[in-house]
Order: structure tokens, then sequence, then C-alpha cells
């Protein structure tokens, strides 16, 4: 079994995010300034962007030429921080993503530009997060099948969820029933906005928002969210990992990144419309550590669903769920 990658797919993540980079700078110091779209609000500034993008295009090269094979643990843990923090960084960096995804879905957005720079921004910080991924688990020792470290990682679906993803997960939902709570304070005070008076777009995007905050969390540390539960049609089979994560990861990358950093930062700073004497504390405290909480609580519960629900290791004998639930032991080589 051929389990290596093809030898251009470790590179995507460097050639990535030299080019986004390369791209900055051009905005910044060439003939292209003028066509650049505008700096994120709340961002350290455009040069923040080419500092990742070129740290992120280093520490991956490294990773794909397997140069920190040849180093100390030490060092190699050093890369593999670098990396998360390179991807991590312009993720949070393209934080409006989200926004203006769902802004232009609703008609209300036509910046193509900054959309697509975005996108590109949020690409290269995914890419370089799975390179952060791959060269930690070689640092680990883990499986070259599935990653796993076996005999300390989840071998299957209906391993119990640890305790701290619980808590994460139902700290994401004390966050959306804050948030909510804030809007219903806010229709029923005297003047307040009617949900029903916005149109059916926003009483959609509201359901939609209230799911990613109560179904969603729950689904990522409950066995139902792992294995279709007997009453719905596919029951006792495995649900599509990346059906929850996906979206899972989405929302908690945004709300982190555009209420615990952005917002947070122009609270604080007093800009924008949350200048100090514009505000009620408590309501914007309601929304801000609302959302922030929400965000962070979906990424740590997504963390344990995506150890939980790996794809069995081809290497090593290991117990897969039956339609019913319990275990089935599968030799190793089967």
């Amino acid at each position: 079994m051929e389990l290596r990658s093809p030898r251009w797919r470790p590179w995507a993540a460097p050639a990535w995010t030299f080019s986004y980079g390369a791209l900055h700078v051009w905005w910044l110091t060439g003939p292209g300034a003028s066509s650049a779209p505008p700096d994120e609000p709340f961002s350290p500034g455009r040069w923040a962007a080419v500092t990742l993008a070129l740290l992120a295009a280093a520490a991956c090269s490294l990773i794909a030429a397997g140069a920190g094979r040849r180093w100390t643990s030490p060092a190699r843990w050093a890369l593999v921080m670098a990396a998360w923090a390179a991807g991590a960084g312009l993720i949070l960096y393209s934080y409006l993503l989200a926004i203006s995804l769902v802004a232009t879905v609703f008609g209300q957005y036509g910046d193509w530009a900054s959309l697509l720079t975005r996108a590109a921004g949020t690409t290269g910080g995914v890419l370089t997060v799975a390179c952060a991924v791959a060269e930690q688990r070689r640092v680990r020792r883990g499986c070259p099948a599935c990653g796993r470290v076996h005999g300390r990682s989840p071998e299957r679906r209906t391993d119990p969820t640890p305790r701290w993803a619980y808590v994460a997960a139902y700290v994401a939902v004390a966050g959306c029933v804050a948030r909510v709570a804030a809007w219903v304070i806010d229709a029923v005070r005297p003047g307040g906005p009617s949900p029903i008076a916005l149109g059916w777009p926003f009483m959609l995007f509201v359901v939609l928002l209230i799911l990613a905050g109560t179904v969603l969390p729950l689904s990522l540390v409950h066995r139902w969210g792992r294995i279709w539960p007997r009453r719905v049609l596919p029951g006792g089979r495995g649900v599509p990992r990346w059906l929850v994560l996906g979206p899972a990861f989405f929302v908690g990358a945004s709300l982190t990144g555009y209420f615990g950093l952005a917002g947070m930062t122009a609270w604080i700073l007093g800009e924008g419309n949350l200048a100090g004497d514009t505000i009620v504390v408590w309501h914007l405290a309601m929304e801000m550590f609302g959302y922030t909480l929400w965000g962070l609580g979906l990424l740590v519960a997504a963390t344990s669903y995506y150890g939980l629900t790996r794809p069995d290791c081809p290497l090593h004998g290991v117990a897969t769920p039956r339609t019913d639930g319990s275990a089935l032991r599968v030799p190793p080589g089967a």
C-alpha cells in the first residue's frame, strides 16, 4: 500500500503562502498599489499579512523538504509551533471571510477583490496548519497511516469524549445563549427592531446561527454526532466527519477572529461604533464575550471530534463500530 502523498502536495502550502505574501508586497511597494483592496479593519496592517505569509512559506518549505527530520526534538517542535502560529495568524488575519460570504449570499456585499483575498489568506492558513499537523505527527512518532499514537490516541468513534471537550462544547452553547439573549432584549424593548420586519433572509440567518450554537457544539461531543442514531435513516452508521468538522472549524475560527480578535481590539481602543460613550457596556459584553466563547468552544471541541473520528488504521487491528454501536475487532491486514 502506498501511503505517501504525491511529491507535489507538500509543496502546495509554501507555494501558495509565498504567492499570497508576494501579492501583498506588490500591493504595498509596486505598481499594484492602486488596485489593492482596503486593509482589514483593526488589523496591524498589510505588512502583518506579508510577515505571516513568508513565515508560513519558510516553515512549510522546511517541512516539505524534510529538513527538520535531522534536527533535535526541541528544534522540530519549534518548527511545528512556527507553522501553527503562521497558519493560525493567516486565518485570523482573514477574519472577515465568513461575514463577507454571508453578505454576498444575501446580496449585501460586492467587493470581490477583498473577498478573494480573504479566501486566499484563509486557504494559505489552512494549508500551513495541515503542514504543521503532518510534522507534529512525525515528531510525536505517530502512525504513518492514520496519524494516531497507538495506545494514547482514540482508536474508534465509540471511545468516550474527554471531559474538557464537553466543557468546551457547553461553553459554546452558553456563549450562543448569551448572544441570543442580547437579541431578545433588543427585540422586546420599546422601539427595538423587530426580527420579522428585517425580512426572511435575516430570519434564516438567525435560525442557522442558533443551530450553529446549539446542535453543532453538542454534536461534537455526543455520540449521536459521530454515529447516526437508529431513529434516522442511516442509523448506526458513522456520520461523515467533515459534515460536522467543516462547519465547526469555519464558524469557530470566524467568530474567534471577528469578535475575539478584531471586535475586542475595537472595543478596547474605543474605535468604530464601539466608542465608550455610545454603548451600553453590559449589553456589548453579552455580545462580544458570547461570540468569543462560542467560537473558542467550537474550536476546542472540534479538536476532540477530529481525533475521535479518524478513519480506521489500515496497519493495525482496531475496533470499529458495528451498525448497532458495538465493537468489532479487525485483525491486522484484513
